[in-house]
């Protein structure tokens, strides 16, 4: 991986945890006010040259793959908000660098991707340590507990497949095609679910810090999806919540446990590994069958 590589997944990382201090606007719904982003940014990337030589068959490969990475998990996020707690969603989002793995290791000849199973379920086991998750009782809560896992599973999948479908393609084709089937996919689910404030102060609410933050990180994702092996792109489901828990440490300072300090060793082991270990050039040009 090249050092410029490295550089957009450190400011990743870092920006994605500290987005709790950063102000969003927030009069419109989640749906519509995603969708709208991603809107604007398809557009943009257009301008700058997303429709040379545009070829309908890969990008709508791209755009439909990309929903399943990027627009999918954030309507299932928020149908299921009432019923599933944030602490229990960052706890399954770690679970995308096991489904990688087993993922890659189903559809590939070369066994060696297997390594990186221990790591990834080391870093889940230091986060559930962390943020142990609260099982709710009902049916509902199960329901959207499982759809939760779906959602995982679903991006763990995508990143897969869409490293594939982004080998050679430009930037700005790649950021227009799945900024703009994710936004015609939220503003839809955003349209369903009666959802949908039509006003001038809300429209200009999307123009704040967070939304050009926002900007960033979702062209650094698709980027990073394209020059990053999916193993190694996928350890930022464990090194983003172990920034967020050592910001939350620095500016709290609780008391460390035994229990605290072991799931933070686990979390920063298992993300470290899946950087880090060595893997042959055959062992990241993947494929599934």
């Amino acid at each position: 991986m090249s050092r410029s590589s490295w550089i957009a997944f450190v400011v990743l990382c870092v920006l994605s945890a500290t987005s709790w201090v950063i102000p969003h606007g927030e009069e419109l719904p989640v749906l519509e006010q995603q969708g709208i982003r991603y809107a604007v940014i398809g557009l943009i990337a257009l301008l700058l040259g997303g429709s040379k030589e545009w070829s309908w068959g890969p990008a709508l490969d791209l755009g439909l793959v990309s929903v399943g990475f990027f627009g999918v998990p954030v309507a299932i996020v928020e149908w299921t908000q009432g019923s599933v707690s944030e602490i229990s969603r960052s706890a399954l989002f770690a679970i995308v660098p096991v489904v990688v793995v087993m993922a890659i290791a189903a559809g590939d000849d070369e066994r060696g991707v297997r390594r990186f199973l221990v790591p990834a379920l080391a870093g889940l086991g230091g986060l559930l340590l962390l943020l142990p998750m609260g099982l709710s009782g009902t049916f509902l809560g199960r329901l959207m507990l499982g759809l939760v896992c779906a959602a995982v599973v679903l991006v763990g999948l995508s990143s897969v497949w869409l490293y594939r479908l982004l080998r050679g393609v430009a930037l700005t084709q790649a950021v227009a095609a799945v900024c703009l089937a994710n936004a015609a996919f939220l503003l839809v689910c955003s349209a369903v679910s009666r959802d949908v404030v039509w006003s001038g102060s809300g429209l200009a609410s999307v123009i704040s810090i967070g939304s050009l933050v926002d900007a960033v990180e979702v062209v650094l994702i698709v980027w990073l999806l394209q020059e990053m092996p999916p193993v190694r792109f996928a350890a930022r489901c464990l090194v983003i919540p172990l920034l967020t828990i050592l910001e939350s440490y620095i500016v709290v300072r609780p008391g460390v446990t035994v229990r605290i300090a072991c799931g933070t060793v686990l979390l920063a082991a298992g993300a470290g590994l899946l950087l880090f270990l060595n893997a042959g050039e055959e062992e990241t040009m993947l494929s599934l069958r």
